[in-house]
């Protein structure tokens, strides 16, 4: 291992290191790396044993022991045993125990659990074994229980009804330890345990996030600050991929996965109107899709929940001259942060989506936030009328998601004025037949479309940028964010 640090760009700073906000991209880059799951796939897209050495199924395929290994200790010294591993799980049980997750799903007692005291029949240790006793055979088991909120934390970083004592606390269990941090870096340190890494993985990592205006996670590989970032294809604009390779930089891309949208709040002011909702939908899509400077990007206009070649995919018909359902004069509160490294494309999307408001009569109070913190706040407080973001979901298998998005407040938050959709993913993962699940997938996705609160507009996948000394073969493109025990780093190397 070298002791060059590698230095990875990252689009917002860490705010907290609590497992349980690490499905929260500000949180979830440090947290994958800091707190090691039971199970990883993030190497080579194999599932491998990180605190589990190893595990087994009955025939039931209900039934799942898993083996914790021995020997494994925090970086404070505290050994990692099996009662600290079920703690850890009984901490996220509980405190989303009024939540969708895909593991909830599997154990119907949580939804009834009164006491964080109280034992649970169906998570539990038996001779020195972690174990899950499901009503039902997980279609995924790995893919959840290695998601970065199920990382194990030290039990002294949380208090005794599971809350995080402070929002910086933390204690690592996984391949890497905070050594530093400052407003806009975190250091991480490798720690020598037992864990399945690279042998040349960075054994330093800098995770560095953008503070000044009209600076980015590209443009600062393109000035030579950094070795590795990620971007959406969404920010990458036909110009910057010229850019990219005149200066030598590689690229690596994941399928597409992402979906980028407008969010109306359904739950108060004019777009608590379906009707004025659908017309800002058919409206904003004609003018992006008419949009020369959006066309200049190269990113074609889809209005697909579910990105194209995923399972549930429907190709929605833009109408040719949709007349403006006139209302106002309401004020309406419009949130917008960079979703794009390429000003351009900011740029138009934001125009089209003032322009839709005025023609529907509406006058939009603009915020711009540099990043999506306090936008996100707001969000979830509900003190907005109209934010632009995006998210993602797995293509072959989106029901873990739709659980996350519709049905857990540690997601995406994907509205559903219907309030049908949670009954349907219930059925689609009740359903043995993969042709009617992709016909329900479909149904959830004509409800999105129809009840436009979510406008989607784009689709577009992760891209990976990075300097010739980094080598991304190893690394599951399936995952995000990066497990820096996956990446291949030769500082010394000569680029080729």
């Amino acid at each position: 291992m070298s002791d060059v640090s590698l230095r990875y760009w990252f689009w917002w700073p860490a705010r907290t290191f609590d497992p349980l906000d690490a499905d929260r991209p500000p949180v979830m880059q440090v947290a994958r790396n800091i707190y090691a799951p039971l199970v990883s796939n993030f190497l080579d897209g194999k599932p491998q044993g990180m605190i589990a050495e190893e595990w087994k199924v009955d025939s039931t395929g209900k039934r799942w022991r898993f083996k914790i290994r021995r020997g494994l200790t925090f970086e404070d010294g505290t050994p990692i045993t099996p009662q600290v591993v079920l703690q850890n799980f009984r901490r996220i049980v509980w405190l989303t125990r009024n939540d969708g997750l895909v593991l909830n799903s599997l154990m119907p007692e949580v939804a009834s659990w009164k006491s964080y005291d109280a034992p649970l029949s169906s998570i539990f240790l038996e001779k020195g074994d972690l174990v899950f006793k499901f009503s039902k055979r997980p279609i995924n088991l790995f893919e959840a229980i290695s998601q970065a909120i199920y990382g194990i934390a030290n039990p002294k970083c949380f208090d005794e009804k599971g809350t995080w004592r402070d929002p910086m606390e933390t204690c690592s269990s996984g391949p890497y330890r905070i050594k530093q941090i400052t407003d806009n870096k975190v250091v991480l340190q490798a720690r020598e345990v037992g864990y399945p890494r690279l042998k040349d993985a960075p054994d330093t990592v800098e995770i560095h996030a953008p503070t000044k205006a009209g600076d980015n996670v590209v443009r600062a590989l393109l000035d030579g600050r950094g070795d590795l970032t990620v971007e959406h294809s969404f920010g990458i604009s036909r110009r910057t991929l010229s850019d990219i390779a005149e200066a030598g930089l590689r690229i690596v891309e994941e399928p597409p996965v992402r979906m980028h949208f407008v969010h109306l709040n359904h739950g108060r002011g004019p777009f608590a109107n379906k009707a004025l909702r659908q017309s800002f939908r058919d409206y904003f899509l004609r003018l992006i899709s008419d949009d020369r400077e959006y066309a200049a990007s190269g990113i074609a206009v889809d209005s697909s929940f579910i990105p194209k070649g995923g399972v549930g995919y429907l190709q929605f018909r833009i109408p040719d001259s949709p007349a403006p359902r006139k209302e106002g004069p309401d004020q309406v509160e419009v949130l917008f942060f960079p979703i794009s490294a390429d000003a351009q494309i900011q740029h138009s999307i934001e125009g089209c989506v003032v322009r839709a408001l005025k023609a529907h009569g509406l006058a939009p109070h603009v915020t711009r936030y540099p990043d999506r913190f306090e936008a996100f706040n707001r969000m979830r407080r509900g003190d907005f009328d109209l934010i632009v973001r995006g998210t993602g979901i797995a293509v072959n298998n989106p029901y873990g998601d739709f659980r996350l998005m519709f049905m857990s407040k540690l997601g995406a938050l994907i509205p559903d004025p219907s309030g049908e959709i949670p009954a349907l993913i219930e059925k689609a993962e009740d359903e043995e037949s993969p042709t009617e699940r992709a016909r329900i997938a479909e149904k959830i996705n004509a409800l999105i479309y129809g009840e436009s609160a979510i406008v989607t507009f784009a689709h577009s996948n992760l891209i990976y940028i990075h300097s010739p000394k980094v080598d991304l073969s190893r690394i599951d493109l399936f995952f995000d964010p990066i497990e820096f025990r996956a990446v291949g780093w030769a500082p010394a190397r000569k680029a080729d």
